[in-house]
């Protein structure tokens, strides 16, 4: 267990969009690609694009860019606006096609890392779909539905992360509650995926409240905040906060930071020692 000890001085995780209308329905799979390549080495991955509905449609795919706020707020972007772009890295067929009522197509993908660059990129293959008749029944010529697969392409094996907790904070939330933030910093070169417990204890070790945390993506130099709500403690007095991160490691990363309840001054993230 690898544990990260805050000093007190205060009380201090993809996509498929939505479809624009109930009138369509479909599906596609998988909804992630998650692959480890060699450099310059083709792979090849099949996405299947499912329509449930009653009503011929028409699929339309590309690739987009997206990127992710510390919040995980995600903003989608043409492709190659980012430094970690799949454009160039990723080609796929057909781009166009048409679907009958409960059949299915297939969008046959290629992805090629380079061997220079990013050594992780990602993006998001999507495939719009589209009523084949724009006056097709119970479905107005607006109605588009838009479905991703994402896809992280990287160089570096899964166990080669390096996460690390850079920050926690216990701040007074509402007027009976707390909340708790835990910043987690990537400084690998791989993605990971983050999620875990929080827990509040009192003297003695004695946990009065404790829940889970959400999950989220870390991408490669980035941060992710995780938050957790929780009842304040009833009595004022010495308190631990305890963050259980599971990181995809052998180890959970813990950070721990004592705070006093109610608090006395206002809050200042505290980072863990060096």
């Amino acid at each position: 267990m690898r544990r990260s000890l805050l000093p007190a001085l205060g009380v201090a995780v993809w996509l498929a969009a939505s479809p624009a209308s109930a009138g369509l329905s479909a599906e596609v799979d998988p909804m992630k690609l998650n692959l480890t390549v060699r450099p310059v080495e083709a792979v090849a991955r099949d996405v299947l694009v499912s329509n449930l509905g009653d009503s011929p449609v028409v699929v339309r795919v590309r690739l987009a860019d997206w990127d992710l706020d510390p919040n995980g707020e995600m903003d989608l972007l043409p492709a190659g606006r980012t430094a970690a772009t799949l454009q160039g890295a990723v080609s796929f067929e057909p781009a166009e096609f048409s679907i009958q009522p409960g059949q299915a197509g297939r969008v046959h993908v290629t992805l090629t890392l380079p061997a220079a660059g990013p050594a992780t990129r990602w993006g998001v293959l999507l495939s719009e779909v589209r009523p084949a008749s724009p006056t097709a029944p119970r479905q107005g010529p607006r109605t588009i539905a838009q479905f991703g697969t994402t896809i992280y392409l990287s160089r570096v094996g899964e166990h080669d992360i390096h996460p690390e907790v850079t920050g926690m904070q216990v701040l007074p939330y509402g007027t009976d509650s707390l909340r708790v933030s835990l910043r987690v910093r990537n400084a690998g070169q791989r993605h990971f995926y983050v999620t875990g417990d929080m827990a509040i204890s009192e003297a003695g070790a004695t946990r009065i409240s404790a829940g889970k945390l959400g999950t989220g993506v870390v991408l490669p130099e980035g941060e992710r905040l995780l938050t957790w709500t929780s009842p304040a403690p009833r009595s004022a007095g010495r308190y631990t906060a305890t963050g259980s991160l599971d990181t995809g490691e052998p180890e959970l990363l813990v950070a721990e930071l004592p705070f006093d309840w109610p608090p006395s001054r206002p809050a200042a993230e505290r980072e863990p020692p060096h």
